[in-house]
């Protein structure tokens, strides 16, 4: 940590017209909570389906093995789709085969949707910049250090603070990464959201003089994103920086 602090002093101080008067070190709390949601999967139907399809929609088809022969298909391939168009509710047989408004509507876009599906996912949220980390990222150096003193008490935080549009914007990204022209997968509905671990990130402030500008300032080094963060930066400049200086420059 001590060296980190040295670097980015050095750092800042590369322009002679940067000082820096003061740094202090500190964590926030983020936490790691499981999501739990449905998913729904849109693949572009096939060549096979869509004749199928528009066959029982046009023609009076009562067996498969008619359709099978108008087709020019194994008859196996045909009693297949069958089933698993009658099973996502896209025909139904009543002494005829007849495509449902649900199939008319597939049809229309190209697009079969499968069964809803059940996925867990752990996502890292921070209260304090309303927004999700990656929770891919390895853990920074964990140092004993005092909390960030614009914190709100973590304990008290619940999964309820969550913002519902936050939320369903990063389980969006999550689930369209892999989505192609072939497959699109989408966020159904949000299930359930448990908190499971508290995470301490360390932060490291230092507060800069400008004397070409006479400007104060604070920059924030957050170790996790390993960048400068401009979210807590801007938090301690509008709290504090009218009383720097008072205390540094008389």
């Amino acid at each position: 940590m001590e060296e980190l602090k040295k670097r980015l002093q050095t750092e800042l101080q590369q322009s002679l017209d940067c000082k820096v008067l003061a740094d202090q070190s500190w964590a926030f709390t983020a936490h790691k909570v499981l999501v739990s949601y449905t998913t729904v999967t849109k693949t572009k139907m096939d060549v096979l389906m869509k004749m199928m399809l528009m066959s029982v929609q046009q023609l009076k088809i009562e067996r498969a093995d008619e359709l099978a022969h108008l087709l020019g298909v194994e008859l196996l391939f045909v009693e297949d789709l069958l089933s698993i168009m009658k099973g996502a509710g896209l025909v139904v047989s009543n002494d005829v085969w007849s495509i449902t408004e649900l199939g008319v509507s597939q049809l229309t876009t190209g697009m079969l949707l499968h069964e809803t599906e059940t996925e867990e996912s752990v996502l890292l949220v921070s209260p304090l910049h309303n927004e999700f980390l990656d929770v891919e990222k390895p853990q920074p150096l964990q140092a004993s250090l005092c909390p960030f003193r614009y914190e709100n008490d973590p304990s008290r935080w619940s999964t309820t603070d969550i913002s519902t549009d936050t939320l369903q914007s990063e389980l969006a990204s999550l689930v369209e990464q892999d989505n192609t022209i072939e497959r699109q997968q989408v966020v159904e509905q949000v299930l359930k959201v448990e908190k499971i671990e508290q995470i301490q990130i360390p932060c490291i402030e230092f507060h800069i003089h400008n004397t070409n500008q006479d400007v104060l300032y604070a920059r924030i080094w957050n170790t996790y994103a390993e960048q400068w963060d401009e979210t807590l930066e801007q938090l301690v400049n509008t709290n504090e920086r009218s009383s720097w200086r008072e205390r540094y420059l008389t």
